[in-house]
């Protein structure tokens, strides 16, 4: 019972983390949707589509205790799985338009 409860517990921290990861996301998506504005559209865009991604990540994983207001519910994760499926569809679109991805600037890498 003990490696049950274990494994359990791992599941939940795993899941936090990644919602940790999902609102880190956010706020570097916003960074680099800026920093890659002089180097072309779509490399922008490429961004804004993973802003679009950590914030589907976010609110799919958001804790129960954290969802307040119209984020308790069923909503956010229509929401969050919306935000997901755009990201999927902007990316699609910067790819075949582009041959591939475009080049893009990342200020910390």
């Amino acid at each position: 019972m003990k490696l049950l409860q274990c494994i359990d517990g791992l599941l939940v921290g795993t899941r936090y983390l990644t919602w940790a990861i999902g609102i880190a996301g956010v706020i570097a998506s916003i960074f680099l949707i800026a920093a890659n504005l002089p180097v072309g559209i779509s490399s922008a865009v490429v961004f804004a589509a993973s802003l679009l991604l950590a914030v589907g990540v976010s609110l799919v994983l958001l804790p129960g205790r954290l969802a307040v207001g119209f984020l308790n519910g069923r909503l956010r994760y229509i929401v969050g799985a919306m935000a997901l499926l755009a990201a999927v569809v902007i990316m699609g679109i910067v790819w075949f338009t582009n041959n591939g991805f475009p080049t893009v600037n990342l200020i910390f890498a």
